[in-house]
């Protein structure tokens, strides 16, 4: 039942025919005139014998006590909403608060429907149009610069009429049956109205446009939304632009969209700076005891959240974090603003839980360990477990030129986009954006737990840094190093990263080791 949307309805009738493909759910619905523990708990039974949680569980009537006792075994973090009707019931409960039970707001009962259909979905996608499959039109007179996956830069007289000035090579795939969220990360800078226009074209088609329309970007801090539809199709864009300044053109990102009710994943959280910089969160309370484990994703094309499954073993609180941005993300790295908000987020999350301060494990794999002890560096954790760290981030995108021909050259990506050049200068000075954090941190009592490649092509001499740094500061870190290059042995690695956890949440928090 891994692909089939499970659905729970506590109600009066039945939503089940207004679903076209029913393949696709799962839909026990249970008939609240009538509804007794018995027959609910009878009725639930054959479902949990295949299945250990329904992906979404609609109340829509008054619950009694011992009625409610047998839903709340079945309520997980963000998979149940209340009718508004009924809302007064639930809406000041402690499980509310802790399981992130809602309401639905809606205008009528066809938008109601709407609603579910748009979220009642198994997994979660997006990816992005990059910058490189950007085509300027041969008659703008001005300055063009392309900057790798980063972004192109468009700058000059674009004149006194709006005027095409760009196409992308690639459309956008508009999938049938979910609500599509795009997000271009266009920069604006000069006396400029710039524009993103798109043409509507059917799945089937080639080019038979059926209608067009123009966004204006100029104050677009949110992405755009469009209602889920019946049919694929595509939207073809083009970037118009009228004025003097420059237009830094980054991807356009695509997704899935679950409406309000979370990005990529239910509860998922999108968060950006006042550049349009972005990372995204998820919070999954787990059992609500210490520790919190933060997960920072690792390299992903693919947009959206990594680890679920891995931090789900453990039963405890955790909190994923993913970069978006670029070709794969960005190492976490990024305005003053962008990092104090992933440093906020933590803290929020914490104080969400009622936990210390230094009750928060931070890890990560590869780009993910960047991320764990930059941030594990300001926040005095109980420990962080890295595997396969990366931080000398300059001297990854330098070794790509011997080490690894046309192997990450996101690195160079990274390195362009953070410090604006690529030389030996610009290396050194991305190399110390972590260093000089490291140096300044307190990490007394945190240990640090590290899987690293003896032989990574990446960043050899990442984890010998380390040690050398934190032993003279007498820091505890414990560690196992594997034979071979970076990508040689990654299920080695994840076994080394799930012992290491198993031994902070036994000896620091007294919690059971999880056993495969």
């Amino acid at each position: 039942m891994k692909k089939i949307f499970k659905v729970l309805q506590i109600g009066h009738t039945s939503y089940q025919s207004y679903f076209e493909d029913q393949s696709k759910y799962y839909w026990l619905f249970v008939k609240a005139e009538t509804l007794v523990s018995e027959d609910l708990i009878s009725n639930i039974q054959p479902f949990l014998k295949k299945a250990k949680a329904f992906d979404l569980i609609l109340i829509e009537n008054h619950l009694n006590d011992e009625i409610f006792k047998v839903i709340k075994n079945l309520i997980k973090p963000y998979n149940t909403y209340v009718h508004n009707d009924y809302w007064n019931d639930y809406k000041d409960l402690q499980l509310t608060y802790d399981m992130f039970i809602r309401s639905i707001e809606y205008n009528g009962f066809d938008e109601y429907i709407e609603k579910i259909k748009s979220i009642a979905y198994v997994g979660q996608y997006g990816d992005k149009i990059h910058p490189k499959g950007l085509i300027v039109n041969k008659n703008f007179q001005g300055n063009v610069q392309y900057f790798g996956n980063k972004e192109v830069i468009l700058e000059g007289n674009f004149g006194d009429e709006l005027t095409q000035v760009a196409t992308w090579r690639y459309n956008i795939f508009y999938e049938k049956d979910r609500v599509l969220e795009i997000w271009p990360e266009i920069k604006i800078e000069g006396d400029l109205e710039v524009y993103l226009h798109f043409y509507y074209i059917s799945g089937g088609s080639i080019d038979s446009i059926e209608y067009d329309f123009k966004v204006l970007l100029n104050d677009l801090n949110e992405p755009l939304r469009f209602e889920r539809q019946d049919h694929e199709a595509y939207f073809a864009l083009s970037l118009e632009v009228v004025g003097q300044g420059k237009v830094s053109v980054g991807p356009i990102h695509r997704r899935w969209s679950r409406l309000e009710f979370g990005e990529f994943l239910l509860g998922g959280k999108r968060h950006h700076d006042s550049r349009g910089e972005e990372f995204i969160s998820y919070f999954h309370p787990g059992d609500l005891k210490p520790p919190l484990n933060v997960y920072f994703s690792g390299y992903r094309s693919a947009e959206g959240f990594e680890g679920y499954f891995l931090m789900n073993l453990f039963k405890a609180p955790f909190l994923l974090i993913a970069d978006p941005r670029l070709e794969g993300g960005s190492f976490y790295l990024g305005s003053e603003e962008y990092e104090q908000t992933i440093i906020n987020t933590i803290r929020n999350t914490l104080n969400h839980l009622g936990f210390k301060e230094n009750e928060v494990i931070l890890s990560g794999l590869s780009m993910g360990s960047f991320g764990a002890l930059y941030y594990g560096a300001q926040l005095k954790p109980a420990a962080i477990i890295a595997g396969k760290p990366l931080i000398n981030i300059g001297t990854v995108a330098e070794n790509m030129k011997i080490l690894r021909p046309n192997d990450f050259g996101t690195a160079n990506d990274i390195l362009l986009s953070l410090t604006g050049g690529m030389s030996v200068n610009h290396i050194e000075q991305l190399n110390d954006r972590f260093w000089n954090v490291l140096e300044q941190s307190d990490l007394k009592y945190t240990t640090i737990a590290i899987s690293y490649m003896i032989n990574d092509d990446y960043d050899l001499y990442a984890f010998d840094n380390l040690l050398n740094l934190l032993s003279s500061r007498q820091i505890k870190v414990i560690s196992r190093g594997i034979a071979g290059r970076h990508n040689d042995d990654s299920s080695t690695i994840n076994q080394w990263f799930i012992h290491f956890y198993n031994i902070m949440l036994e000896t620091k928090f007294g919690r059971q080791p999880y056993d495969r």
